[in-house]
């Protein structure tokens, strides 16, 4: 049946629909070789920031074989053990990174650029056109790391 509205009246306008509920979530490697540098991905494409290995968790994916998947692809690293140790609750951008301390596999020589990576490095800081959850899971397990040496 159709509804129908008196002449100059027209039918009420719905509102938009509300944002959608949750978050994104992410994972991180921090991979520290023996000199205690961790590894870093320079992206290709945007802002071409300096950031930690990882990316964006699947539906349905596990966090620990998102993180595997993504260094594996970003890297050609595969990936040991990985354990998560912290998190950024970005809540404006409404996404949540997991960071997670990542063992490699020994006998792995060979580090491969994606299309996604423009370089790949071990640094002993973060460079200046880093991204901020490089920044801030720095800042926070270098913390970790001293406070460790001291007890």
């Amino acid at each position: 049946m159709a509804m129908t509205y008196p002449p100059g009246k027209t039918a009420p306008t719905l509102p938009p629909p509300p944002p959608k509920p949750g978050k994104e979530v992410s994972a991180m490697g921090w991979i520290e070789d023996a000199f205690g540098k961790v590894l870093m991905v320079k992206q290709r494409r945007g802002r071409k920031l300096w950031t930690l290995p990882g990316g964006k968790v699947r539906a349905r994916e596990a966090l620990a074989d998102a993180l595997v998947r993504e260094i594996l692809e970003e890297t050609g690293l595969k990936a040991r053990s990985v354990t998560a140790c912290d998190f950024y609750d970005r809540h404006e951008k409404a996404n949540l990174t997991i960071l997670f301390r990542v063992t490699l596999r020994e006998g792995i020589t060979k580090i491969l650029h994606d299309e996604e990576i423009e370089a790949i490095a071990f640094r002993a800081s973060p460079p200046k056109n880093s991204t901020p959850s490089l920044l801030f899971f720095w800042d926070r397990q270098r913390r970790v790391d001293i406070s460790k040496s001291k007890a």
